[in-house]
């Protein structure tokens, strides 16, 4: 029986759209990792090296039949190039993502789902977690088609809860998975900390960070005058100002120091930034982040 949250995923219009993002990231030659290189390690590519039992949710394409004719048994058929490449999702499941029209949690989700079946499509392993103020869900590392609806019903059944603390959840994840790989970072980065440091130590464990900025249209553009209350959904404090001209004025030009500090940030330490708002369709900015961002080249 299908999972509810699981189902969006599985509609048929939402996986043509993956299906075609797909399409692209082959021919852009899309992979997790950045400057891919030979390697002993055994992988997909164009080498034989060994074979290996098939199992559950293996890419049948890679079965050897020769020998399944003589022996009767499954084996996959393995080479050594490519290194095979880890591909983690870490979203943001803090109480501000469930804010948006549509929530950014939703859009969070489609973009996640996205990179996911393309990396899983491309025979890299996929996994990750979800974090507040600390690391919450988890998703084994795996490959194959048993993967990609291990990934959807994964993302299907997230809520939003906590506050934001970025580098406590990073401790925790990479303790989690310890081996290095592209690290999908999907969140507003309404941190109160700030997320300086937790982005330095996942460079610092030498994961490959990837830093997908989701903010409401709202947030990305306030246009609010008069009375108004502030609230922050995850400290829950709330403060009531007045908004004039000048006063929306200096607030947008602080948005913008702060969108500005995080990509220099982020460039300085050749981390790939890509910003949006759920205003653009998720199928749009997956494929301007299949073309524009390095690190999945």
């Amino acid at each position: 029986m299908m999972a509810d949250g699981q189902s969006h995923f599985l509609q048929p219009e939402f996986l043509k759209k993956l299906e075609r993002l797909r399409l692209v990231a082959k021919r852009l030659s899309w992979s997790g990792a950045k400057g891919e290189h030979p390697t002993q390690r055994k992988g997909f590519s164009l080498e034989f090296s060994d074979y290996r039992k098939y199992q559950r949710g293996d890419d049948l394409r890679y079965v050897d039949w020769n020998v399944y004719r003589r022996l009767g048994k499954l084996f996959l058929k393995l080479f050594t190039a490519e290194e095979e490449m880890n591909i983690y999702l870490l979203l943001d499941t803090s109480r501000s993502m469930a804010e948006g029209d549509p929530p950014k949690i939703e859009y969070a989700k489609s973009v996640a789902a996205a990179l996911g079946y393309i990396g899983l499509k491309n025979l890299d392993k996929v996994g990750g977690a979800t974090f507040s103020s600390g690391l919450l869900l988890s998703l084994e590392l795996g490959r194959g088609k048993k993967q990609i609806l291990t990934l959807f019903n994964f993302l299907g059944d997230l809520s939003c809860e906590g506050e934001t603390d970025l580098r406590a959840s990073v401790r925790s994840f990479s303790s989690l998975f310890p081996r290095s790989g592209l690290v999908v970072l999907v969140s507003d980065l309404f941190d109160p900390r700030g997320v300086r440091a937790g982005l330095e130590d996942l460079v610092r464990k030498k994961y490959q960070p990837l830093v997908i900025h989701i903010l409401d249209e709202k947030e990305a553009f306030p246009g609010a005058w008069g009375d108004v209350s502030l609230f922050d959904v995850e400290s829950e404090r709330e403060k009531k100002i007045f908004l004039d001209g000048d006063l929306v004025r200096r607030f947008r030009e602080e948005l913008q120091n702060y969108f500005d500090d995080i990509e220099s940030f982020c460039r300085s330490r050749q981390i790939d930034y890509l910003r949006t708002t759920t205003a653009t369709p998720f199928e749009d900015f997956v494929l301007l982040t299949l073309r524009q961002v390095k690190s999945v080249r």
